[in-house]
């Protein structure tokens, strides 16, 4: 399913207030000229897709979840491929105490709309990495394993503090752009070897 298809059809499971919200919480992303009422979602999926292509169904995620339709994120992220939601096992709503869902890396922020993730929730992801940290950084990350290194060498007996590091390393280098929504995406990849549960509050922020 193409992105502009996901789109579309989250906007149209918003109720007509939600979607006022939803609007709301965009922000300056979308010029306010162009969202006169009446705006079906329809109009609202083409603005996004015309001017943030590249960050539109990244926008919509974290729109969703002021609104709150953090039960439409599977709609919203589905991957060509994937089956819908309706068509998996029935599971509790996002934020409800299930599994998370899947959802594509994020290339940016969301414009302002989500907060810097804090060093607090950095220390308090890099308590349930384990051993995996340093796979994560170099993957995902994208942090240099001569960093990786220095910051083990640096923490010899400390597996929690060289998983926080890594994690500032990755911080410090995209500056705004380290939100905590940004980095819930980055890990919830498939082939991201951490349980969901591990990094689920990122969003709670978001």
């Amino acid at each position: 399913m193409e992105a502009g298809e996901r789109l579309l059809r989250c906007l149209e499971e918003l109720s007509a207030g939600e979607l006022r919200t939803f609007l709301f919480y965009l922000g300056p992303v979308l010029p306010r000229g162009k969202l006169e009422p009446p705006c079906p979602p329809v109009r609202v999926a083409e603005l996004l897709l015309k001017y943030e292509p590249q960050r539109a169904l990244e926008l919509a995620a974290g729109a969703l979840g002021k609104v709150p339709r953090r039960d439409l994120l599977p709609l919203l992220l589905l991957q060509r491929g994937e089956e819908r939601p309706e068509e998996r096992r029935r599971e509790p709503p996002f934020g409800g105490g299930g599994e998370a869902p899947p959802a594509a890396p994020a290339a940016s922020d969301f414009s302002g709309q989500t907060k810097r993730v804090s060093d607090s929730q950095l220390m308090k992801l890099a308590r349930k990495m384990g051993k995996g940290w340093r796979q994560i950084g170099i993957e995902y990350l994208g942090i240099e394993n001569s960093v990786l290194e220095q910051i083990e060498e640096e923490n010899a007996n400390n597996v929690v503090m060289r998983a926080y590091y890594m994690l500032r390393n990755w911080k410090n280098r995209e500056k705004e752009g380290a939100t905590a929504a940004r980095l819930y995406f980055i890990l919830h990849q498939e082939e991201v070897q951490l349980d969901s549960d591990a990094y689920a509050f990122l969003l709670e922020s978001a």
